[in-house]
């Protein structure tokens, strides 16, 4: 166990606190035995705990059927429910997120509750003893006469304090040590330890802050950390030998295996520590200043100038694309935009509602005209057309709507006394269209202008959401309109005699143009009046 901890431990001192304190439950009173797999089953009329140890033992407790079996021996029955039915469920809800140690520590000081009473109690009396035995440490083989370790909790302390002041060299060098010894580790913390002649300990030793002296035999490897090991005449150690800030004397003793001093691991883990901080530090660098990083640092503090700028320029592009493309609606289809720009005027809440229900039965009819067509052989050769034209139409339905839309609030503009409006004149069309089009783009504009001061970003996102709102709106208004006037072509809120208005303001819009330079007021000016 202590190879995966050496793995999964960031801190090298960490480790070998691990390490150190895996080898407690091998010797200190109280331990229970190492847990290596658990299964829970619950049900109506089962509840059931099975155990797997590190020893390759087993323990099966099953309340089912009526009877409460622990490693197929019945101890007695019980009835689904009953106060022992649901002792033992919540103890298993407990256990349920428990492992190995306080896993087996928590069925080990399990008792049964006072709420059980006569026959209920003594089964539980008699679970309850199954458990414990079960659950206790296989007894280890133990030098006579052999001094006793602390207490759990002193054995910890002492760790620590023996930890404290080691470099993270050392504790590494320390935690591999202590891996390999393995489990089965007897541990003495602040103690001497003499193992008497003729006596045999089977197992490894571990002395912590003590002197450990040998007379007879340790079938096993022997680590002293701060202390002194005296090996005499006939004392005889069969495996390895690991000294920490510890000496070794030979009066006459053997040592079967090898004599390592971690001090000398430690000077090599502390030349690989520090290549590897080396390698890692070569790595962040590299990182940190490659290519692309290094022109990003060059120009870092100008990136939000850089981009508020590109910003601007994008939304001016656009609103002087969007104006280009009104130009050519008012020179091949100027009544279409007007009544469709005069049905989103006077209807705005219709024309909102019909534009959101035809977004949402887009789809859908392009779906069925496409399923329509297809069924139909003689419509095979429109579907072809129609798969493409049909978004394009949307498109287009979308844009005449956002621009009959701007053409009104141009209009609007024309007639208030705002700062740089005074070149909006109702009397032009282009230029109520590309008022209208700038006041939609001017949130956004401002927005990125904000987004190059620091700490304005709050702002900036304020202003793109309400753009953002007003263009979705001016977009579902207009949209709406185009449908409600079948893409202008049915006036639905004007005059009866709009052909005929209209068709005289187009001419006199005619003349006006041919006496512009004159300087005079041309007939053209009827125009305002009539769009008005």
């Amino acid at each position: 166990m202590g190879g995966w901890l050496m793995h999964l431990s960031p801190d090298p001192r960490w480790a070998a606190v691990c390490a150190l304190l895996l080898a407690c439950p091998t010797v200190s009173a109280g331990q229970e035995r190492d847990v290596v797999s658990k299964e829970i089953s619950v049900g109506r009329t089962e509840a059931s705990l099975r155990l797997e140890f590190a020893d390759g033992g087993r323990l099966a407790v099953s309340f089912t059927d009526g009877s409460v079996v622990v490693d197929g021996r019945t101890l007695g029955p019980y009835t689904t429910g009953d106060a022992l039915d649901r002792v033992w469920r919540q103890l298993l809800g407990e256990a349920v997120a428990l492992e190995n140690g306080p896993l087996a520590r928590t069925l080990r000081e399990w008792a049964p509750p006072a709420s059980l009473e006569g026959e209920a109690l003594a089964l539980a009396r008699r679970l309850d003893s199954a458990l414990d035995e079960a659950l206790a440490p296989p007894p280890a083989p133990a030098a006579p006469d052999a001094p006793r370790p602390p207490a759990g909790g002193a054995v910890d302390a002492a760790i620590l304090r023996v930890l404290a002041d080691r470099d993270p060299a050392t504790l590494v060098a320390l935690g591999e040590a202590i891996r390999e010894l393995g489990t089965g580790v007897r541990l003495h913390v602040g103690e001497d330890v003499v193992v008497p002649v003729g006596e045999t300990v089977i197992g490894n030793l571990l002395v912590v802050q003590g002197d450990l002296r040998v007379e007879g035999t340790v079938e096993g490897d022997v680590m002293v950390l701060d202390g002194t090991l005296e090996v005499l005449d006939e004392g005889r150690i069969e495996g390895d030998v690991r000294l920490l800030d510890a000496e070794l004397e030979r009066h006459g003793g053997t040592v079967a295996g090898a004599v390592r001093d971690l001090a000398e691991s430690r000077r090599d883990l502390d030349a690989e520590l520090r290549e590897q901080l080396r390698a890692d530090i070569r790595r962040e660098l590299r990182r940190e200043m490659g290519p692309s990083n290094a022109a990003g640092g060059i120009f870092q503090p100008f990136r939000r100038i850089f981009s508020g700028l590109g910003g601007v320029i994008q939304n001016v592009v656009s609103v002087l694309i969007l104006g280009l493309v009104g130009m050519g609606v008012l020179a091949f289809a100027p009544r279409n935009l007007e009544v469709v720009a005069d049905a989103a005027r006077h209807a705005p809440g219709r024309a909102a509602m019909v534009g959101v229900a035809g977004a949402f039965l887009l789809i859908p009819v392009w779906v069925l005209g496409l399923v329509a067509l297809v069924v139909s052989i003689v419509g095979i050769p429109v579907a072809i057309a129609w798969i493409p034209l049909f978004p394009l139409a949307a498109v287009a339905a979308a844009i005449l709507g956002y621009l009959a839309v701007a053409r009104n609030l141009g209009d609007w503009l024309a007639d208030t006394d705002y700062p740089y409006t005074g070149w909006i004149t109702r009397s032009n069309a282009a230029t109520t269209i590309m008022g209208g089009l700038a006041a939609l783009g001017v949130l956004f504009i401002a927005g990125n202008i904000l987004g190059i001061v620091p700490f304005f970003g709050f702002f900036k996102g304020l202003l793109t959401a309400v753009g953002a709102m007003a263009s979705v709106a001016a977009v579902t208004v207009g949209f709406g309109a185009v449908l409600i006037t079948r893409g202008g072509r049915h006036p639905e809120y004007v005059s009866r005699d709009f052909d005929d208005e209209w068709h005289r303001a187009m001419d006199l819009e005619d003349e006006g143009a041919a006496t512009a330079g004159t300087g005079g007021a041309g007939p053209g000016d009827d125009l305002g009046d009539l769009r008005a």
